[in-house]
């Protein structure tokens, strides 16, 4: 029971205390709520989503809006063109003929001109058709090289985050380790003091303990720099990492199919294919005339007005057209085009090269994880079988059944088939996760129930 002094009761009844200790609570209670979130684990999921901020992506989104905005505006030469121009021309001498010894002027000396002209490429030797396809290829390119990257550096961020928690299971297992150490160590103590084992046992559990405790620093410490790494992969500080979803098994032919239809990186060769396709109709337009209509309406005149300057016509409006076609240009419509050729083969011969490379990269990481996951139910039981081990081995050595270097094995071997297990579990979700980003990134943010599944749309 609280005791209330009549200073307390004061403190209590008196209105500006009681606002003060208001705003002192709803500080804590502020104060509590931002540490819970700065100790909160971050997640798989939540680290990807901070990755989708990093400074390069968002370099690679503004070249991509970059390249189709330079898509939109090649699709203006589809289009006529409409030009309004107003000039003057002053002459130094007046403009004359000569007829018969005699000097005509025929022209003002000040000269005013304005226009405004209507241009349409009827034909231009399919050049603006092949400019525009080229310029749409590229901006599609350029963004299938965005989500390239992007799943380098999802795969990234997934190494990084399962080796962050790797070293914090590290730790808690090497925890485990030390304290079933810890514990036979005090009782060899006791058993030493009253005489029952000799100083040599007490000195190999002493020496055991000794090491289990250098591990465990030396866990901290790399726990530490995983996590400096992740963060600075995502760009956002990171504390604590959660664990892991479950893997799941997936048909080798339904990956492999998807891969060669989805994957970003195939698709930007393809899309550079049909650049170079863009490319040799280009260099063909040479080898065809250009056709250009165009209306004009023009006045002149020797002042601003445009009235005329009583030498011609102030009317010089028009209509016409205008054939253009080159007869011989020193072989460069032929040289570009054998160029043009020369290159969409090479990128034919690369997607080609890139299919088969793919195949094997996808065929290999399935392999290394049907390994790692019999490797990983070996563990398990070599694990279980292991641990029971050393309660045999503790039991015996609490009953003077087993000396100081049996028990120190035996909670070495245990130490030992936890950290490969943990090892084992790491790689088994980096290779799942390589496994799903060799095919695209949906299929690897669709696991993360970060993009909806469209496969049955």
């Amino acid at each position: 029971m609280v005791k209330l002094t009549k200073h307390t009761m004061s403190i209590t009844n008196d209105p500006e205390s009681k606002k003060v200790f208001r705003v002192k609570k709803v500080i804590f209670f502020l104060s509590t709520i931002f540490l819970s979130a700065q100790l909160f684990a971050l997640s798989l999921q939540e680290a990807i989503v901070y990755s989708q901020r990093a400074p390069l992506l968002k370099s690679l989104k503004a070249k991509t809006q970059s390249y189709k905005k330079h898509a939109q505006a090649q699709k203006s030469l589809n289009y006529p063109s409409l030009e309004l121009s107003y000039g003057a021309l002053y002459l130094k001498e007046k403009p004359v003929m000569y007829f018969a010894g005699s000097a005509l002027q025929v022209q003002s000396q000040n000269q005013y001109k304005g226009s405004i002209k209507l241009t349409y490429p009827l034909f231009e030797g399919f050049a603006f058709a092949s400019l525009i396809d080229k310029a749409t290829y590229a901006a599609k390119r350029v963004a299938l090289e965005a989500e390239d990257t992007k799943r380098n550096l999802y795969l990234n961020v997934v190494r990084l985050y399962t080796s962050a928690l790797s070293f914090a299971k590290l730790i808690q297992s090497e925890k485990v380790a030390y304290n079933a150490t810890k514990q036979s160590y005090d009782k060899a103590k006791a058993y030493h003091e009253l005489g029952l084992i000799a100083e040599s046992e007490l000195y190999r559990i002493e020496a055991s303990l000794s090491g289990s405790s250098s591990h465990l620093i030396e866990m901290k410490n790399n726990y530490k720099i995983a996590l400096i790494q992740l963060s600075a992969a995502i760009g956002r500080e990171v504390t604590e990492v959660d664990d892991l979803g479950m893997v799941q098994e997936k048909k080798l032919d339904d990956l492999l199919k998807n891969a060669l239809e989805k994957r970003p990186d195939i698709l930007a060769l393809k899309m550079m294919l049909q650049e170079q396709k863009a490319q040799i109709i280009l260099a063909k337009s040479s080898y065809y005339p250009s056709v250009l209509l165009f209306a004009e309406a023009s006045q002149i005149g020797d002042t601003t007005a445009l009235n005329g300057d009583g030498y011609t016509n102030k009317d010089r409006s028009a209509v016409g057209f205008l054939i253009h076609y080159n007869l011989f240009d020193g072989l460069k419509t032929t040289r570009e085009l054998e160029a043009a050729k020369i290159a969409k083969f090479a990128t034919e011969e690369m997607l080609h090269y890139y299919k088969d490379k793919v195949r094997s990269e996808l065929k290999t990481s399935y392999a290394n994880f049907s390994s790692l996951k019999s490797r990983q139910k070996a563990l398990r039981a070599q694990l279980k079988a292991q641990e029971s081990y050393e309660k045999l081995v503790v039991a015996e050595f609490e009953n003077q059944l087993a000396d100081g270097d049996k028990l120190a094995r035996a909670i070495a071997a245990s130490a030992l088939i936890r950290a490969d297990l943990i090892t084992i579990d790491a790689e088994l979700y980096n290779t799942y996760a390589r496994i799903l980003l060799e095919v695209d990134n949906n299929s690897f943010l669709k696991v993360l129930h970060l993009q909806k599944d469209n496969s049955d749309d």
